[in-house]
């Protein structure tokens, strides 16, 4: 399984409604694009516009599901809705071993 994990850096002119909408399309995406397993939000604005930091991260299969997810026709419009309000400022992917319960246990 590979975590893939993004931080983001959104300014003031990411209101509570660009937020919710934003958030509703996230939700989306869990069932509708191929290797994502799951996917969350570290932060919510709680009303206020204000610039804050979030962290997103998203379980998938593998890598070439995180290179699909990128492109996918449900994830696009989320870049088109955030970009002018947000850059990214880091992006890592891991590979989380697969835990196997020992036979002897």
């Amino acid at each position: 399984m590979i975590r893939h994990v993004v931080l983001f850096r959104f300014e003031d002119s990411f209101t509570p409604g660009i937020e919710r909408r934003w958030r509703s399309g996230l939700d989306g995406l869990v069932g509708s694009v191929p290797g994502l397993r799951s996917l969350s939000v570290g932060r919510d604005l709680g009303g206020e516009a204000r610039s804050w930091d979030c962290a997103i991260v998203a379980d998938f299969d593998s890598l070439s599901d995180v290179a699909g997810y990128a492109t996918h026709p449900l994830h696009t419009p989320l870049i088109a809705l955030s970009a002018p309000h947000s850059r990214q400022i880091a992006s890592v992917d891991f590979d989380l071993p697969t835990h196997r319960k020992d036979s002897t246990e």
